[in-house]
């Protein structure tokens, strides 16, 4: 069964409540006006929390401020259908989006042509491949990383291929670091590797790590 929940941290405080058809939280830390908060992983996005090195690009990525808000979304049917949904905004600013869907996008090229379309993955100049598995497929601009990964849930009953569509979006698309591009890519594998459990893939890809 999917469970719904929606929690809310102020300082120490927190509120749970658990309903069921999906899973979304908000999490909410507020400080005086002179204090700096981190934002971590493993308060804003936890599912990418998977070790130091990620954990670090994270929060270099979010950076920090005196109020920082995370939403989170996850949802599947078990067979059909996944998505997954992390937004953080820091000082009332958004800085970074995490996106995960089970999609039929058709081949890489497709794909890859569609991100571009939308303006999700700059220009072409910008634009470098990252290894992701022996199958995936990664994609980054100077703002944003994006995986492509084979996947069909077990028990799907879905006619033609799927695949999951992930993307790491840093706010406001714009950025010349190569550290944010290196970043970007260790949180997209992170979520790539998510993400193929989350949505129940069969025969599962090894994620590559490093940059």
């Amino acid at each position: 069964m999917n469970k719904k929940f929606a929690a809310t941290h102020v300082a120490a405080a927190s509120a749970l409540a658990l309903v069921a058809g999906g899973c979304v939280g908000y999490f909410l830390v507020a400080g005086n006006s002179s204090d700096s908060v981190s934002v971590t992983a493993k308060r804003a996005c936890p599912e990418i929390d998977t070790d130091d090195t990620t954990a670090q690009a994270f929060s270099e990525l979010a950076s920090s401020g005196s109020t920082v808000n995370s939403q989170l979304s996850e949802k599947s049917s078990g067979t059909n259908t996944y998505s997954y949904s992390c937004s953080v905004s820091v000082d009332g600013k958004s800085k970074l989006l995490l996106t995960a869907e089970l999609a039929q996008s058709g081949s890489v090229e497709t794909w890859r042509n569609n991100l571009a379309e939308n303006g999700d993955i700059g220009t072409d100049k910008d634009r470098q491949t990252f290894p992701v598995s022996k199958k995936g497929y990664g994609l980054s601009s100077p703002f944003s990383a994006a995986v492509y990964l084979e996947c069909k849930p077990t028990g799907s009953t879905l006619t033609g291929a799927s695949n999951l569509s992930i993307e790491v979006t840093l706010l406001p698309r714009k950025s010349d670091s190569t550290s944010d591009r290196a970043n970007l890519t260790r949180v997209a594998r992170s979520l790539a590797t998510h993400a193929q459990s989350a949505a129940h893939c069969q025969n599962p890809e090894k994620i590559l790590n490093g940059t």
